[in-house]
């Protein structure tokens, strides 16, 4: 049997993230701290909807769909859901991701967003700088310092206090702005400023360029070579796993030769919800750790998926033609058919994706093994 350590490193790293201090509050369809009550973090919240409006002393890590914070916050908030609102005073920092995040209170710390849309109300306060990513964005509160990302629309009739960086922007407005430094950023067209607005400093603005569309057609040979290359790579990784373990393409295709589906289902549930995990880890900060470990078991298994689907088919292929020979010529020819088919033009993306789901389901399936069942029969 395949070893589990690197799986179950993973779960216990998870578990020990999922585990706060001091307070641990169960995901629910709601998840509530009423006005009035105290609380000390660090606070651990996960549910349909969340609504603290007590107080809180310590950090929040908050994952749900509605969040909603008007108590008291003496730490910082963790925070990722589709809404996210926030009007009550915070000594921290802000770190949130979600759809829609309003910001309505006073912030003394600083505030990282990701969103596709932010409103920072006129009555909201942030102390210290901002970094944003949004498709959208209304400023009119007062931010003391810095202004820093990327938008597609910013609209600002609020204060900023320092400097303003737009990395890259599609419209900005300026509306009655109070700018105490520069404004720097980087579009197709200058920005839309009212003759109310006042910049302390210059405004720096830097044109799009414009991609050239002139294009060296790519030679056939890159194309071989680059195949080659790969074709070389993933033969040497399975000759030296048969090598260290002679069985062990055949014991992690065991499961998907019994049930393809079901592996090929739990591979592309796998395919979809560990990025989601790990950008959840990502935001919890201290998760970062364990989201990169994730990322990297993730990469390689999607790296092998195609050698363990060729040796899935080369398992099929056995059983109905008489084939004697060594098995790493079967595996170079399906290896190179497979690695055409994903080149098909307009399937090719299904083939790939059927290819990732079997080999993330055969995986799992090899660490999770389902008990005998003296009623089924395999499939091939």
């Amino acid at each position: 049997m395949m070893s589990k350590n690197w799986f179950s490193m993973v779960v216990l790293i998870i578990l020990l993230l999922l585990i706060p201090v001091d307070t641990l509050r169960a995901a629910a369809a709601v998840d509530y701290v009423p006005a009035g009550q105290v609380v000390e973090g660090p606070l651990l919240m996960a549910g349909e909807r969340i609504r603290i409006d007590g107080i809180v002393d310590g950090d929040i890590y908050a994952a749900g769909n509605d969040i909603s914070i008007t108590g008291k916050v003496t730490g910082d908030i963790i925070a990722a859901a589709q809404n996210i609102s926030i009007s009550g005073p915070v000594t921290g920092d802000l770190r949130l991701a979600g759809q829609n995040i309003r910001l309505l209170g006073v912030t003394t710390g600083s505030a990282t967003i990701f969103t596709q849309h932010l409103d920072f109300g006129s009555q909201a306060a942030v102390e210290r700088d901002m970094l944003v990513f949004a498709s959208s964005s209304r400023l009119e509160g007062n931010l003391q310092r810095n202004l820093k990302g990327s938008m597609e629309d910013l609209y600002i009739s609020g204060t900023i206090g320092k400097d303003i960086q737009l990395y890259d922007i599609g419209k900005l407005e300026l509306d009655n702005a109070q700018i105490g430094g520069n404004l720097s950023y980087r579009s197709n067209e200058k920005a839309a400023i009212s003759p109310g607005t006042v910049i302390g400093g210059e405004e720096l603005w830097t044109k799009r360029t414009t991609p050239s569309t002139e294009t060296t057609p790519a030679s056939p040979w890159s194309f071989i070579g680059g195949v080659m290359v790969n074709l070389a790579g993933l033969l040497l990784i399975w000759g030296l796993i048969r090598l260290w373990r002679p069985t062990f393409w055949q014991e992690i295709t065991q499961a998907v030769r019994k049930n393809p589906g079901s592996s090929a289902g739990i591979g592309l549930l796998l395919l979809l919800a560990i990025p989601l995990l790990t950008i959840l880890l990502f935001v919890t900060v201290i998760g970062i750790p364990a989201g990169i470990f994730i990322l990297l078991i993730y990469g390689m298994a999607l790296y092998v998926s195609i050698l363990i689907t060729a040796q899935y088919l080369a398992e099929l292929l056995k059983q109905r033609v008489n084939y004697s020979s060594n098995d790493i010529w079967l595996i170079f020819v399906l290896l190179i058919l497979l690695m055409l088919a994903v080149k098909i033009p307009f399937i090719g993306w299904i083939i790939g994706t059927v290819i990732l789901s079997i080999g993330l389901g055969s995986v799992f399936k090899s660490l999770f093994p389902e008990r005998d069942n003296p009623d089924s029969t395999d499939l091939v």
